[in-house]
This record gives structure tokens, sequence and C-alpha cells, in this order.
């Protein structure tokens, strides 16, 4: 199925204060959640308060008003989704100089948006989490390879170059994963028209959707109704296992950043069923982080923490982040590989990165020396990386602002494991043979 090339929306937080402090609209939208209770007037203003209290921080780390930004926050990203779809009411568009259209509200239309926009963002259930219809691992020949993108859900920047290149590519592929999410909050038209349509949909290969936070920002229901369906895939959570590797994707996120005990049950059976296989994770959500919040939730999970330091699991890749980081030395609990491969589309600002040292022995790219992390103990909780950086050219009037987007490749032959950084053109930036 070709491409659908359809811009995207961009909501930029400046348009949301427009409907947060102008006063019809504002009063609208309190009105109708008094309307519904009384008492709930005062938690609107608390919502649409915090809602751009995280607009403006998420606005302020992407430094930049002009680009796709979304903040860690359920209402602010269904927010975000809904201004973007056009259900509720009219919008201009106008073109951003780096890419997509922005919603511009039209100031005769502000009872359009107001009057729904409490009872859409308020009320929210969760999909029911679908779980594998058997609990085997299924299988994988034992060459081939394996590409990887996360926060690849824009349709913007690096995301459509990504797909072409992978769509390009002369040598197969046995599975395209995803890494999580589809922005601002998973919508069904976004799951449409900024994931399911650029799809590069490789006939060869098996495809894999793993959940995220903002997906589930919306319940999950597009990414659970659409997304699995679209890959043959029944559950959130999966593996495929050769003669000597077992590939493990986990949802971290139905839950935010955190495992439920059936999951965790399921996992120690496929690790039973491992045997001697070396064992390779994928989620959206991290272990650690560097730069960003630690899988504390994680570590702290009974049984989830013991398979952990039970030291089965050989490397773990990761999105959430969107950034590349190659984590330079084992996690000390688990003894595993952490990689993030979080820069399929996202813009990230290069404000954490662009003074870390050059990373000698890396001259295919702009790698520098991400430190290792340590806690107020001062143990380490983090490893060093290397962290891709330098400008990105697809996001115009700023390139200098932000990082390079662009992809992963995991050959396996045998029990041989060589893992690649590619850019958005394909050419490999980084490579090392990890078995």
């Amino acid at each position: 199925m070709p491409a659908t090339r359809e811009t995207p929306v961009i909501v930029t937080r400046r348009e949301v204060e427009r409907l947060f402090v102008e006063k019809p609209a504002e009063s609208a939208i309190h009105d109708a959640a008094a309307e519904e209770n009384p008492m709930e007037r005062a938690q609107a203003m608390a919502m649409t308060g915090a809602i751009l209290r995280e607009l403006q921080k998420a606005e302020q780390a992407a430094g930049s008003g002009r680009v796709m930004v979304t903040a860690q926050h359920g209402p602010a990203s269904r927010l975000q989704s809904l201004i973007a779809s056009g259900e509720l009411g009219t919008l201009e568009l106008e073109p951003l100089p780096a890419g997509g259209l922005e919603a511009k509200f039209d100031t005769s239309d502000w009872a359009g948006w107001a009057t729904v926009i409490w009872a859409r963002l308020r009320h929210l259930k969760k999909h029911p989490l679908l779980r594998p219809a058997h609990p085997g691992v299924q299988a994988l020949p034992d060459k081939g390879r394996v590409g990887l993108t996360g926060d690849w859900g824009t349709g913007l920047y690096g995301a459509p170059k990504i797909a072409d290149r992978i769509l390009a590519d002369p040598d197969p592929y046995m599975m395209l994963m995803h890494l999580g999410d589809v922005y601002y909050a998973g919508s069904s038209r976004e799951m449409q028209q900024r994931y399911l349509d650029l799809w590069p949909r490789r006939p060869e290969a098996i495809h894999r959707a793993l959940n995220s936070n903002h997906d589930m920002y919306s319940g999950g229901d597009h990414y659970f109704d659409m997304a699995l369906p679209a890959f043959g895939q029944d559950a959130s959570y999966f593996a495929h296992q050769n003669a000597h590797w077992t590939l493990v994707g986990l949802d971290v996120a139905y839950i935010d950043h955190a495992i439920d005990d059936e999951q965790v049950a399921w996992l120690k059976g496929i690790v039973e069923q491992a045997g001697n296989r070396k064992i390779v994770l994928f989620s959206h959500q991290q272990l650690f982080s560097g730069l960003d919040s630690q899988g504390d939730k994680l570590r702290a999970h009974p049984g989830f923490g013991a398979l952990l330091n039970s030291r089965r699991f050989f490397a773990w890749y990761w999105g959430h982040e969107h950034r590349c980081a190659i984590y330079q030395e084992r996690d000390a609990a688990s003894g595993l590989l952490g990689r993030c491969i979080g820069h399929g589309g996202m813009p990230q600002s290069r404000s954490r990165t662009r003074d870390f040292a050059k990373a000698p022995g890396f001259d295919r790219a702009d790698w520098r020396l991400q430190p290792e992390r340590l806690n107020e103990q001062g143990q380490r909780i983090a490893p060093p990386a290397v962290v891709l950086e330098g400008p990105n050219p697809l996001i115009a009037g700023e390139e200098d602002d932000f990082a390079p987007h662009g992809f992963a490749v995991l050959t396996f032959d045998g029990p041989h494991l060589i893992e690649q950084v590619l850019d958005v053109e394909g050419a490999v930036i980084y490579e090392k043979a990890l078995a």
C-alpha cells in the first residue's frame, strides 16, 4: 500500500494558550465542567492550568515553539490530538518553516471548541490489555535482520525519510519493529496518518508495534484496535526465537513505566523456554537513563526484579527519549547492555548534549561521551554512553537546534549479532559486533 503524504498538523503551546486564556473560550470550558457538576469548575481550572504548565516546560526543553513538541502528560497530549483532528471546531492551517501545518483557532468558533473539551479530556477509559493467545514463542530464522525505529510516529522530519530508506533497502528484513509513540496521543487519525499510512511494509518481514505512554494517553484504543490488527499481532507483548536468540517485546506502558504480574509470569516462562539462548528485550520506556528518568518501578517489581538480577538478559533496546544513546558498559545489577533508539522522528533539543566531549574512535558521525550517572549516594544508576549529536538538516530553519534522526538494524547470523545505527539516508554511522 503506498504511503500517504498528507501533511501532519502541529499544535503549538501559543495556540493552546489562546484557548485557555482568552475569555470566551476559557469561560466556556469552565462552564461546561460546572454544568456536569458545579464542583468540577475548580477541577477544570486546575487541569487547564496544568496543561499550560506542562506544554510550556516541554517547549522550553525543546528550545523552540515552531516544531512538534509534546509533554509527558495525558490531558495535554489528548488536547493536542483533539485540536489537530479539527473535529471540535474550525481551524486555519498555516505552514511552519520546519515542516507541518500549525493549527490556528478561528476565534468566531470558540464555542465549538470549548463546550466539549472538558468531557473529552476528563473522562478516559483504558482499552483492555490484550495478552498473547499462546504462551510460547514464535519461530524466527537463524539468520536475518531486525530494523528498529523509536518515537517515529510523527509523520514529519526524519520519519518519512527512514520509511523510504527501509523500503528501498535491497537486503531483506526478518522483522521491523516500532519501539512506540504515535503523537500526540495515538488518536485514530494520528494512528492512521502518522503511523500506519507511512509504515514501511516489507512483505517478507514480521511487523511488530510496542505499546507506549503516548498511545495510552488516548486509552490505547487505537493501538490495540488499529495497529495490532494491521501488523497481525495478537498482544502488546510477544516473543520470537531461533536456535541461538530469543527476542522479547515488553509492554511497560499499559501501566506507565511499569509491568504487571501476569506479564512477568509469562516472561518467566519465556526465559525458561529459552534455555541457553541469549535473550534480547525491546520496550518503549527505559530501564535506566543518563539524562532522563529511571525504571524504578520495573526494578522494584519482585518478579521482574528477580529476572533482571538473574542476569539472563543480554541486551535491551528502548525508545521514549528522543535521542540515540549506546551505553558502553553493562548495567551493574542486571548485566545487560542498554540502548536508546528513540531518534526516529520527534525533534530532540541538543541543549543537554552539545557540550559533551567528542567520543574518540567514533568518526562516522558526531558522537559524544555521555558520562555515567550517579544517585545522591554516589552509586551508579546509568553507565556511560555515546550519544548521537550534531545538527538535523530535516528541521528547516532550526537545523542547529535539534539532534539527527535515524534508526537501527540488528543482524543475527547464528550465534553472532551485529548492531548498526543508520542515518536517514541509510549510511551506517555506528557498528559493533556484540556476539
